[in-house]
């Protein structure tokens, strides 16, 4: 459509060899002294430690859902619970290289990867930064259910604020981090850069391309990672949402000084299943997942499969990426080979998979792999190693007790919902800088012509004037977008045959010259991932 693009029929219709570059598989290279040059014996210790939280928090749930009880504490959970037992390592190494600032989305089984990335945000804080947030966050309720009786520093105490407010939203109580209104599948925690998960597979895809459009319109200098699985490769929102993300014009077409396409970061945590359907010789075709990303742009989606089981390999890819993504020359696609040990959900008996496949992924278990390198390179004992156990089974022990307590964690009112339906308020502007247009309001084309429209169908005799005088529906559309993007910065349109075209029935006619390309562009027939994708940019604040 931009006439600026010439299609040559001479080059199109030329004999050639479409070649594709090498997509690299299980490339790192563990070393020892590298490491702790880079990260430091204390930061490898707490990459353990954060391993061991999450193994125990699920293991808790299992043990909830299946027995009715955990460390002699009685609880009936009745909702769903998910669980990522095994792949610990692939949640916690992801979140090593981020920032607060850094994104990310989920799928239904998500609990370690929320925790994760809070618990990375507790290690990047200052003290007085995370008591702020904690007394700020619901008027400090979830803070201060945990604060009674604490011991320990403000980053311990914020470790158990978030313990709590996950495990309170599980269970749907008032002082979950999302009101008891998200549980299990939807739990998030935005202060930290957890944003919310989905229980659509593969639902997170668009929102998170909307998430980091808005991060690269309003130049927003961090990433979005949209977690999903394997399964989710047969999905159509995945797809279109790669499609969204990959658009040549972010290189040909927008402003230089935008920065490129969206930072958005396609992680497959890939544990070869999707419930019991096997993507590996079954229910897919592509044999590795990240052969996938040759089909969608000549940088193959800079797509890569590496060692999940290893977190020190997931952070080492998820830190070169990041550094793609910042510069513009994203998306991205990562191949992240995991394995769930636990069933799809506590009552599934695995029946699709054998005993001895289960068995060959518990000897070769993330923790207990990442626990003998570090015992082998004199980082931690095995008396360390027992004192941090005892010290994770406390921690989850006491969430327990006080999410499970109907006094301290009461179940919210049903009438709540009501109340945050709407915000019953109103914002001129979601930022206060000055929106980006081409020319003044009043000089646009459209706008002179409608001052020499009738604003009522009658004249003052009462017959009614020629309809290409009156002022029409699509002009009061029209009208009330324009004033809109020269009020709010943030503000943009995108779709099927918006620029140009000035999309159906002439709607957008006038914005083309008004406003620039980032502001105002086309899209793919991706109409999933047009309306997703709006979701993920208002959430993040347009």
């Amino acid at each position: 459509m931009p006439k600026s693009i010439f299609i040559d029929p001479k080059e199109v219709r030329k004999p050639q060899i479409l070649k594709i570059n090498n997509i690299p598989i299980n490339q790192y290279k563990p070393d020892i002294k590298k490491e702790i040059k880079k990260y430091g014996e204390e930061k490898l210790l707490k990459i353990y430690y954060d391993m061991l939280i999450i193994r125990e928090f699920e293991s808790m749930l299992n043990s909830i859902k299946t027995q009715g009880s955990y460390e002699g504490i009685e609880y009936n959970h009745f909702g769903p619970a998910h669980l990522s037992i095994g792949q610990e390592a692939a949640a916690v190494g992801q979140c090593i290289p981020l920032t607060i600032e850094d994104f990310i989305f989920g799928s239904h089984r998500s609990h370690g990867e929320v925790l994760a990335k809070c618990f990375s945000a507790i290690d990047e804080l200052e003290e007085s930064e995370l008591l702020k947030i904690m007394k700020f966050y619901m008027d400090g309720t979830c803070l201060k259910a945990v604060e009674k009786k604490h011991k320990g520093n403000i980053k311990s105490l914020a470790q158990d604020f978030v313990l709590y407010g996950v495990l309170a939203e599980i269970f749907g109580r008032a002082n979950g981090f999302n009101k008891g209104l998200g549980g299990s599948m939807h739990v998030f925690f935005a202060p930290f850069g957890s944003m919310p998960n989905n229980a659509i597979v593969g639902g997170a895809a668009d929102i998170s391309v909307g998430a980091a459009l808005f991060k690269r319109i309003n130049r927003k200098p961090s990433i979005v990672i949209c977690n999903i699985g394997d399964g989710s490769m047969g999905c159509g929102p995945v797809w279109e949402a790669m499609m969204l993300a990959a658009m040549d014009q972010y290189r040909t077409l927008w402003d230089k000084d935008i920065g490129g396409a969206p930072p958005i970061l396609f992680n497959f945590f890939n544990n070869f299943y999707g419930m019991g359907g096997q993507t590996s010789g079954e229910t897919m075709g592509y044999k590795i997942l990240a052969r996938v990303g040759a089909g969608v742009n000549p940088e193959n989606l800079h797509a890569e499969r590496v060692d999940g089981y290893n977190p020190l390999t997931v952070a080492d890819a998820i830190k070169r990426k990041k550094k793609i993504l910042l510069k513009g020359n994203g998306p991205v696609l990562l191949d992240t080979i995991t394995y769930r040990i636990s069933g799809h959900s506590p009552s599934d008996a695995s029946s699709y998979r054998t005993k001895e496949e289960i068995a060959a992924w518990q000897e070769t278990d993330c923790i207990k792999g990442y626990e003998d390198y570090l015992k082998k390179n004199r980082i931690i004992t095995s008396n360390k190693v027992d004192i941090l156990k005892q010290e994770v089974t406390l921690r989850i022990t006491k969430a327990l007790r006080l999410a499970a307590s109907l006094e301290i964690s009461p179940r919210i009112n049903p009438d709540f919902i009501e109340s945050v339906m709407f915000s019953h308020q109103y914002k001129d502007r979601m930022e206060q800088r000055t929106p980006e247009v081409l020319i003044p309001k009043e000089d646009n084309p459209r706008v002179r012509s409608l001052t020499r429209k009738h604003r009522f169908a009658l004249d003052g005799n009462g017959k009614s004037h020629p309809k290409v005088k009156v002022f029409t529906y699509r002009d009061a559309l029209f009208e009330a977008m324009l004033y809109r993007f020269y009020e709010d910065p943030t503000m943009v349109a995108y779709g099927e045959e918006n620029r140009d075209w000035d999309g159906a029935f002439a709607v957008y006619r006038g914005l083309t010259d008004a406003l620039p390309y980032h502001r105002l562009f086309n899209t793919p027939i991706s109409e999933g991932a047009i309306v997703g994708s709006g979701v993920g940019y208002a959430l993040s604040g347009g």
